[in-house]
């Protein structure tokens, strides 16, 4: 190994909770920090700064780890992709850029599970703080944090009348979808400015770049966390092909690595259930048993409709001579097809009316893609011929847990990864709910008369045994994956960090991403993985906390 390199903190990853603790930590100039990140500079690369970029990006080797899960016994025994971002920023650089909290019980559910100090009041000041909202003015929202939320600029007439059939089945029009109930109807507010992407790469990590006392090292892969006598000293890393490398941390280890790196680092690490670091021949630092448990994810079956002749959708705008006219659109004004999200039209549905919270999202949008057109499922879907809509549901509660464990003790061998999506029948039964209730929202009269036909599944698909059996080839992932490093009680056996975010019975390293969540929220992660990184900022830091928002 070359010679030691020395400083207070060292970041493990850059995604969105990550880039914003290491922005936070070296804003008083009073710390070295060195961050590493095992992807490339988000910087001159267009498909990451064009918001219609996200969909290449999924399936790109050079944005994307390219995980893959095992088997999925209800997506008909295919092996899904689960994209997470390889690129400064991880996945705010890649991610869909739609702005969403959740709801106010999630939080209420963590303090539950034993994270005190993280309900929703508790929350509500640094969601304020992280957000630069373009138009709301109240309590709940802020301005000039590194989440630029703004509205669409603008809104297809399709998505329009998906609002008008979701009222008209009785849903509420709602303007703001942040304010911790997560209901109704409307359009979604995203991470865009001035018709590029807002991510926390260009507006957290690039500022603090400039500070003297923050190290970025991009495709630096960690190797593992090195310990003495029970403490996180420093971390082993490669960057690209060169030699080992040991970095020391006077003070802490920040594992921001995501909720698939970071519980994998662990194991490496000898942080996690002990039989299974046995059998993979690695040293038992400490017996976490929670280390790759608890994992969770949103899963998600688009539906879509072919539009009447006469009724334009954005299909043509996504391929051939029109994908070339909206580049070329894009390139000169900032403007067109290209600044699209993957969803215009937001929403949410109760399966269940004794639930506290509404249990299913969804997103809706006027193109189409064929998921046929690509057999091996790791390319994007081509957009239809025809004319049509999208719209896509996803039970945002999951009771389904699945797993990570080390496929071998090396850190370039991906893990293994067990949704176990939809295991649980209560999953079934929410998400076949919700596809009846779209079905029966398509025939209100704002949709039915711009509609031609259902084509995927199709009015042929009506049983429930026909519904799980058409959903097994198009099931997909919500891109959501949270929870392997959850917090919980410091008695907790299956906790693997504290409220703190310290990693039980390990001094001087704490997990501070999206991992450490006991349960997925009720919508898109981002925003709350930020909020993640500025709290655990001020944990480190040992700042005193934030007075809560009394509603």
């Amino acid at each position: 190994m070359t010679d030691k390199q020395t400083f207070d903190y060292i970041v493990v990853g850059s995604g969105s909770a990550g880039g914003q603790l290491a922005a936070r930590l070296t804003e008083s100039g009073q710390y070295q920090v060195l961050m590493l990140e095992g992807g490339a500079s988000h910087k001159n690369d267009l498909m990451v700064s064009m918001p219609a970029g996200w969909g290449a990006m999924t399936y790109s080797k050079k944005h994307s780890w390219g995980h893959m899960t095992e088997p999925e016994r209800w997506a008909g025994g295919r092996r899904l992709m689960m994209p997470r971002g390889k690129v400064l920023g991880g996945s705010s650089s890649i991610n869909g850029m739609i702005y969403i909290r959740g709801h106010r019980h999630d939080y209420a559910d963590w303090v539950a599970a034993g994270a005190e100090g993280w309900g929703w009041n508790n929350l509500l000041p640094y969601f304020v703080r992280t957000e630069d909202q373009q138009r709301i003015r109240n309590k709940y929202h802020g301005q000039g944090g590194p989440l630029h939320a703004a509205d669409l600029p603008s809104v297809h007439p399709i998505t329009h009348a998906m609002i008008a059939a979701a009222q008209q089945a009785g849903l509420e029009h709602v303007d703001d979808f942040n304010d911790g109930t997560a209901r109704g109807v409307g359009t979604l507010q995203v991470n865009v400015r001035q018709g590029k992407r807002s991510s926390i790469a260009v507006n957290a990590i690039e500022p603090a770049m400039k500070r003297g006392n923050l190290k970025v090292i991009t495709q630096a892969m960690v190797l593992r966390i090195t310990t003495e006598q029970g403490r996180a000293t420093g971390v082993e890393f490669r960057v690209g092909d060169g030699p080992v490398q040991w970095a020391a941390a006077r003070s802490e280890v920040l594992l921001c690595a995501g909720a698939i790196h970071s519980p994998q680092l662990l194991m490496l690490s000898g942080m996690g259930p002990a039989a299974h670091l046995h059998d993979q021949g690695v040293a038992v630092v400490a017996d976490l048993p929670g280390v790759g448990a608890n994992l969770q994810d949103h899963c998600c079956v688009p539906m879509s409709w072919r539009l009447r002749r006469g009724v334009a959708s954005m299909n043509p705008k996504f391929q051939g001579m029109g994908l070339v006219g909206s580049v070329l659109r894009y390139l000169f004004t900032r403007q067109g097809p290209m600044t699209s999200p993957p969803a215009e039209f937001g929403g949410y549905l109760k399966t269940d009316p004794s639930l506290p919270y509404n249990d299913v999202q969804v997103f809706g949008l006027p193109v189409t893609g064929d998921p046929d057109a690509h057999v091996d499922k790791t390319r994007a879907p081509t957009p239809d011929r025809f004319d049509g809509l999208t719209l896509a549901p996803y039970q945002v509660r999951p009771f389904s847990r699945g797993s990570i464990r080390l496929r071998l003790p090396d850190i370039n061998v991906h893990p293994v990864l067990r949704m176990n999506y939809l295991d649980d029948e209560r999953d079934r039964r929410a998400l076949l709910w919700a596809l009846r209730f779209l079905r029966d929202m398509a025939q209100k009269p704002a949709l039915a008369t711009l509609i031609d036909a259902e084509c995927r599944p199709g009015l042929d698909v009506q049983t429930d045994d026909e519904w799980l059996s058409w959903m097994a080839p198009h099931l997909t992932t919500g891109y959501h994956p949270v929870g392997t490093c959850r917090m919980g009680r410091a008695d907790d056996a299956m906790a693997v960090v504290t409220p703190d975010l310290k990693v039980r019975g390990v001094q001087g390293l704490r997990v501070i991403d999206a991992s450490v969540m006991p349960n997925v929220i009720c919508g898109n992660t981002n925003a709350t993985a930020v909020v993640i990184g500025d709290k655990g900022a001020d944990l480190v830091l040992g700042q005193a906390l934030l007075n809560p928002i009394e509603d």
